[in-house]
Order: C-alpha cells, then structure tokens, then sequence
C-alpha cells in the first residue's frame, strides 16, 4: 500500500467530502477572478465609489446602498458624455452617456439583453422572475390584445372604481375624514383594480386572490434583498428557508389552485373575454403548457405592474398636494374632458392633457430607478465611436440625472406642472417607461390606469396632507431604486 493510499484513508469522510467541494468553489471562484479582469483590462473606464478589487465586493456593495444618490450624480456630473464603472448593490455596471441610447436601442437581444439583465439582477431562478427566460406571451398579449382592447378595459376598471375606493376608503363614505399610509393605501387600491384586467371576473373580486397577488408582489422583492447580501453559493441553500422565500412557495400554490379552476372554467365556457389570462390562454393552446407556467406568468404580470404603478401615483399624489394651486385647474381639465366624451373612458382620458403633463413631469422628477436602460451584453458590441464593450458586460443609462440636468430642461430640478403638453413618447432624456425595442410593453395600460385613478381621486376627493404640513415629504434612496416616503400619511375627504 502507498504512501498516497495511507494518507487517503487516514482521512475522515467529512474530509474527503469537502476537499473535492473546496476545490471546486476555488476554481470557480478563480475562474470568475480571471473573467472580470480579463474584462476589467479590455475595457478601461473611470470609476466612481469603492473599487470591489480594493475594498471588497461586500464593503463596495454596502457603499452604494448608503450613498447611490450621491455616487450616480457624481458620475453624471463628471461623466455625462461617456463611460465610468460602478458597483452597485447586486452586480458591476458600466454606466454609458445617453447619446449611446439610439444606436444600443436598434440591437437585437442577442447581443443586448434586458431580459436577462432583469433575471439575474432580481435573482430570478428563486422568485419565478426567470418565467420571462421561457416565453414571449406576456410581452405579447400586453403589446397587441391589451392594446388593441384598451377601451374595453377602461371601461371595466370605470365599473369598478366606485367599489375599489368604498372598500379602501371605507371611512370617507361614512361621511368621515380619515387619514391613511399613501404607499400602503395605493398600493391596495391599484391591486384591487388591475385584478379585473389580469384574471377577470369573478376571480378578480376574491379576497384570497387579491391576498395573494399582493403578497406576491411584496415578496418578490423581499426576496432578492434577502438573496442578494449572501454568497451566490449560499443562496440556493438558504432560500427556501426564509420568510418571503416560504411565502412565495405557499403563495404559488394558492394561485395554481384558484388559477386552475378559473382556467377550467374559462375554457368551458368559451365567449370573448377582456382579461390577460383569457389571452394567455387561448396562446398557449397549441403549446399546451401546464398550469404551473400559466400561473408564474399571471403572477409575474401583476408583480409588475402592480408596484410600478402604484409608486407612481402615490409621487403624483406627494407633487398634487405640494402644489395645491394647480388641483381646481386639473379638475377644470377633468370636467371638460368627461364633458366632452359624455362620461368616463378611454377617449376622456386622452382628453385630459393636463393632467397627462403633471403625471409625466411627477415622473420626470421621481424616476424609480436611479440607473435605467439595463442590459446585459451577449456579445461582444463596438459602437460608432470605435467604444467596445465586451460580452458578460452590464450596462446602464443615469437616467434620474438626465431627467434633472439642466442643460436638457430647463431649471430641471423644478416642478413645471405643464412641461409634456406637446411630448407623447419617450426619448433618451424620459425613461420611465424604458426605450427601445424593449421598451415596457404594458405602458399604455400603466399610463391609462394611472391617469384614471389619479383623476378619481381629485374628482371625488379632498387629499391633504396632515395639519401643518406643505411640503413634500423626501423620496427613500435604496440602493438604485427611489420610492416615495413609506410612512407618510394623506387625509381623504369625499367630496359631494
């Protein structure tokens, strides 16, 4: 017997287990060293905040999420018209200069990706976000049949207003003023509403499955902060145990049961219905996909437009009441344009063009990311200017700094409530509702769904911030994201 062989067996089978593992992590881990240096060397950028191969990915990480509002208007100060490198709080970006947007905007997802981006910046293996990895038809049915339906479903969410804001509101139709969490309140008003859109009636009036659509959409979120302070080898092991991890799993499950029973119903009873899942499904026919994918994608659809829209009319909401002078001449504008068309719809919505402007110039101000356009590169691009950007590279746009540089709009760190009125489509320097062939498909029912209640709201309600308070409460940076006040509260007081 060798010396090799004595010295293997003398070796505990804890030992000989995790020798091969050690192995592995190192030479994985070694392989990702040499990959990001190999592209760190190709491409030579400034950067901006703490150098991870310095100061540690951890501690660079932890710098961002404290100080991203200074650090991203730093880099658009010193480096607006080019590229700088930063670490922010889930991954290495390359910021580019939004005069790059056009030409980046014209390339195929084989080369630039953003559904890939959004997949393994929100850790989307382990709360169901990688469903966008596996089809099409979500983006689809949002950009054609809910287009295409668009006055119909405006006409569904008209029906059900009244009943949404009695039940959210209860107090101010028992001809008593209350006061209640902006964020909380709205975000429970929009998931009643979209409801409708996404799985029809009767589903969208059960209290379980708005229980579980909202509870979805708080802890997918939840989830990826969670995920992301740990090591990406640690994360598998941990996720099914955390708190919002169990609750998405026991959430999933509530929905492919309710879904399922739904779906059965739908397809037996036939007829043309004004619902995302109905479009999803009559799609999926020849595919003949199971339940569990229909369910992760109904559930990826609210998550999404769920939290974006309800963030955007709680900061329209913030700027109304902090701008008090101008809510009797956007009534005036409501008036007219339900005047006009004879009553609420989707042809009075687009008549209200003032409003439309302070809803887009809220939007403008309160960006919800700091850095948008995000995109993971699949191959390696050269740009015009002779700039290239290798494979594996993530790229981003300033776009909250654009929005405010004065240099594109002027004195653009003020309020101009009625800035849009001749503006109807992004461009480089409005990205909140992203640009470019992946531009986000459900805008148009995100843009009319906050117009709406928006305009509900200052038809048929008093709002008010409490006694004593005129300005508007300060937006809560983490990490890239900005979110308005979590805890400010506004009074509602119907209106005869």
């Amino acid at each position: 017997m060798g010396l090799t062989e004595l010295f293997i067996r003398s070796l505990s089978p804890w030992t000989l287990t995790t020798i091969p593992l050690v192995f592995v992590v190192v030479l994985a881990s070694t392989h990702t060293v040499i990959r990001l240096y190999d592209e760190h060397i190709r491409l030579r950028a400034p950067r901006v905040g703490k150098n991870p191969w310095i100061w540690g990915l951890w501690r660079s990480r932890a710098y961002f999420a404290r100080n991203s509002k200074d650090l991203t208007h730093y880099g658009y100060d010193a480096y607006k018209d080019s590229i700088y490198r930063i670490q922010t709080g889930d991954m290495e970006r390359l910021v580019v200069a939004n005069s790059y947007l056009n030409e980046l905007r014209k390339l195929p997802d084989t080369r630039l990706s953003s559904k890939v981006a959004v997949v393994e910046r929100n850790l989307g293996w382990y709360n169901g976000v990688d469903i966008i990895l596996k089809s099409t038809s979500h983006v689809d049915v949002c950009r054609v049949q809910l287009v295409q339906n668009l006055g119909r479903v405006v006409d569904g969410l008209v029906a059900e207003l009244d009943n949404v804001f009695r039940l959210e509101l209860t107090a101010c139709f028992e001809d008593r003023a209350d006061f209640y969490n902006a964020s909380k309140t709205i975000l429970h008003i929009v998931n009643r509403s979209i409801a409708k859109t996404i799985v029809g009636e009767p589903l969208c009036d059960r209290d379980e499955w708005l229980s579980t659509s909202l509870k979805t959409t708080v802890n997918t979120g939840m989830l990826t902060d969670r995920l992301r302070k740990l090591p990406v080898l640690v994360r598998p092991l941990v996720s099914p145990y955390t708190a919002s991890g169990k609750a998405l799993k026991e959430g999933l499950e509530v929905a492919r049961r309710l879904l399922s029973e739904e779906i059965t119903e739908n397809r037996r009873r036939g007829g043309e219905r004004t619902d995302i899942l109905q479009w999803l499904i009559d799609r999926h026919d020849a595919d003949d996909v199971g339940i569990q994918f229909l369910t992760n994608q109904v559930l990826f659809i609210t998550t999404a437009a769920t939290r974006s829209t309800a963030a955007s009319i709680v900061h329209t909401t913030f700027d109304l009441l902090a701008y008090p002078q101008y809510q009797n001449i956007l009534r005036h504008d409501i008036e007219d344009a339900l005047m006009r068309s004879g009553g609420w719809s989707l042809e009075a919505l687009h008549g209200m063009e003032r409003l439309d402007s302070f809803i887009k110039e809220s939007q403008r101000l309160n960006h919800h990311p700091l850095l948008s356009f995000n995109r993971k590169v699949q191959s390696s691009i050269t740009l015009k200017d002779g700039l290239t950007i290798p494979a594996g590279t993530f790229i981003s746009v300033p776009s909250y700094w654009a929005a405010r540089d004065p240099d594109i709009h002027l004195n653009g760190s003020e309020f101009h409530p009625w800035y849009w009125f001749d503006l109807r489509s992004t461009s480089p320097t409005n990205l909140y509702w992203g640009y470019g062939r992946n531009e986000c498909p459900g805008r148009f029912m995100a843009a009319v769904e906050i117009k709406l209640l928006v305009a509900w709201m200052l038809r048929n309600f008093d709002v008010t911030f409490p006694p004593g308070q005129t300005g508007r409460p300060e937006n809560l940076f983490v990490d890239e994201r900005v979110r308005p006040c979590p805890t400010q509260e506004v009074g509602f007081r119907r209106l005869r």
